[in-house]
């Protein structure tokens, strides 16, 4: 794929990590569609700072797992942008929901935030890209693997997303390429406290955090890559392999 002139959308592309990867697909040339569900000030601003690359971007406000809003975000894409060729998944949330104490409104929210926020998107986008080729790339996270202690919820439903995101490799092949990213320390919620930091930081082989921008380096990767669908890339130092 070449990103120059092609259009993308960002599900969770207001702030932190979907702002650097937006910032990194519009350096690269792409058009971008900045969707957000609670983010408006943060997802205006770095459609300003995108707009400064000299690329158009739009931003759309809308739950990503809603269905009706997806359709009407769909709709706005094509009239405003025209076709779509990439899609980059990364709405989500995380906090700390210990399996012992987590309530119904625990895991319905992870549930909905972390899952249904790709499952629901990925019929009708996944079905458009089919009809004229394009490539998803989902923010996954190496919890879909080895799930964080006291984050069971998220941590299955981002093993659901990872399962569902193989399936669409098949179904969706050869039109549509399909990919994870599986970030490990990279951005800690800002309440996480410093000695728990330190733990994740020790466990990866490289004994570092990374920064959102590794993460949109990777989005690149898997975009420009025309050989590559159904894997899931770890950007997480080495998180895997302890």
């Amino acid at each position: 794929m070449n990103l120059r002139g092609a259009n993308a959308l960002i599900t969770g592309g207001g702030h932190r990590l979907g702002r650097a990867i937006a910032l990194r697909l519009a350096a690269a040339g792409a058009n971008l569609a900045l969707n957000y569900h609670h983010s408006a000030s943060a997802a205006a601003r770095t459609r300003d700072e995108v707009a400064a690359c000299g690329v158009r971007c739009i931003t759309l406000g809308a739950d990503a797992a809603d269905v009706s809003a997806v359709a009407a975000m769909a709709a706005r894409i094509d009239a405003e942008l025209g076709r779509l060729d990439l899609w980059v998944a990364n709405a989500g949330t995380f906090r700390r929901t210990p399996f012992a104490t987590a309530n119904a409104g625990d895991w319905n929210e992870m549930w909905g935030a972390n899952f249904l926020t790709f499952a629901r998107p990925a019929a009708l986008i996944g079905a458009r890209l089919g009809e004229r080729g394009g490539c998803i790339v989902a923010i996954a996270d190496v919890a879909a693997v080895r799930p964080w202690a006291d984050h069971l919820p998220y941590s299955i439903a981002k093993s659901c997303l990872l399962a569902l995101l193989r399936r669409l490799a098949v179904d969706l092949a050869p039109a549509v390429r399909v990919n994870a990213i599986a970030p490990g320390p990279v951005l800690f919620p800002p309440d996480l406290p410093p000695d728990q930091r330190q733990r994740e930081i020790d466990h990866t082989l490289l004994r570092r955090q990374g920064s959102a921008a590794d993460v949109a380096r990777a989005v690149i990767d898997l975009a420009e890559n025309d050989y590559v669908t159904g894997v899931l890339y770890p950007v997480d130092a080495g998180r895997l392999l302890r």
